[in-house]
């Protein structure tokens, strides 16, 4: 006589588990700094970054911008949903429900795993953009500042602007982000993903700046996108920000300093512009009161006036909505071992002395 055995396969519940732990096990090689740096970050992240980044070129809008008003609207449905099923006493299909969203839940945790959480251990950028180390005084935080100030004073006169006083940019959108394409190229480091970036522009950008957001690198698409209604002189620094995420560094601080060394760097006048413009900001701002005076009356009228444009384009759309945002992202960035939160941006100083050094002497 012969038995029949039928095989029991796993559970939601143990499936559920499981695809848990394998998160877990991820993000904790992902925080072991040799593993961030040649497993993911210059392996399995960096190849399914390509890939990912292939497909999602196909598509000519942000692909981000569209799962945003997907998982909104989803979001109330859902909501909406399970009330009507808790009304109606179907506990069995709230429960499915349940299941899936968990599932959903810890696949993106999974994805984010793999795509982008093991980047925040890298080794500094700074000398895959040829930077040394160096000691920084106050007296070469002013020098430099100084070294900014004059730079931009010379450029800026060279520099086309419109009614308002805000300079004309000399690229479009598309040749923007071949300039700076090509200048990681320059670069000629293994450091940076060796593929092209190919960032988007954000349909509803004018939301996005009521949520204080100037650009977001998307992992899951590996998607750069760009928020366009801001100041034209700040779209290349913010352009080459988020694509220096795609390129394969989360820091935002580390971001920051790639994308003012490779504008102030670059040969376009209009791409260097937003760089000193930036690094100019950073270095007066990191000045103590009387340098700090002494320094921005050094810039020319043309260059106050666009900075007075930029602060009030900005203020127009502060509020409540823009300070939930920003509490959110800190939250986020220190949750992902960046002790300075939404601080880190401004961790530059160092690198721009670094280059100031580099560039006057």
């Amino acid at each position: 006589m012969r038995t029949l055995y039928c095989k029991k396969g796993l559970t939601r519940l143990q499936k559920l588990i499981l695809a848990a732990v394998a998160a877990v096990i991820v993000f904790f090689l992902a925080q072991i700094p040799v593993l961030a740096e040649y497993l993911f970050a210059r392996g399995i992240t960096r190849a399914l970054g390509f890939v990912i980044g292939k497909i999602s070129a196909l598509f000519p809008f942000s692909l981000y911008e569209l799962t945003a008003f997907v998982l909104i609207f989803g979001a109330a449905a859902l909501v909406v949903g399970a009330i009507i099923l808790l009304k109606e006493r179907q506990y069995p299909r709230l429960k499915t429900w349940l299941y899936r969203l968990a599932a959903a839940g810890v696949g993106v945790l999974l994805a984010f795993g793999i795509l982008y959480a093991p980047l925040y251990q890298r080794t500094s950028v700074q000398s895959a953009l040829g930077l040394e180390e160096t000691a920084v005084t106050d007296e070469k935080v002013y020098l430099a500042a100084l070294y900014y100030t004059e730079q931009l004073n010379a450029l800026s006169e060279s520099m086309e602007r419109d009614g308002q006083g805000n300079i004309v940019p000399s690229l479009s959108f598309y040749q923007t982000a071949e300039e700076l394409n090509n200048s990681f190229i320059a670069l000629g480091s293994s450091y940076f993903a060796f593929y092209e970036v190919n960032p988007k522009p954000v349909a509803f950008s004018v939301l996005m700046s009521y949520l204080g957001i100037t650009g977001i690198y998307f992992p899951f698409y590996a998607e750069a996108n760009i928020n366009t209604n801001v100041p034209a002189y700040t779209l290349p620094v913010t352009m080459a920000h988020e694509m220096t995420h795609a390129k394969g560094v989360s820091q935002e601080g580390e971001a920051n300093v790639a994308a003012y060394v490779l504008c102030i760097r670059s040969e376009n006048d209009y791409i260097r512009y937003s760089g000193l413009m930036s690094a100019a900001a950073s270095m007066i701002n990191a000045l103590p009161e009387e340098e700090f005076e002494e320094v921005y009356s050094l810039l020319s009228e043309d260059v106050k006036r666009e900075y007075r444009n930029a602060n009030e384009h900005y203020e127009k759309y502060e509020g409540l909505i823009d300070s939930l945002s920003s509490f959110f992202n800190d939250l986020f960035l220190k949750a992902n071992g960046v002790q300075g939160g939404t601080r880190s941006y401004g961790d530059t100083v160092a690198s721009l002395v670094s280059l100031w050094e580099q560039l006057a002497f």
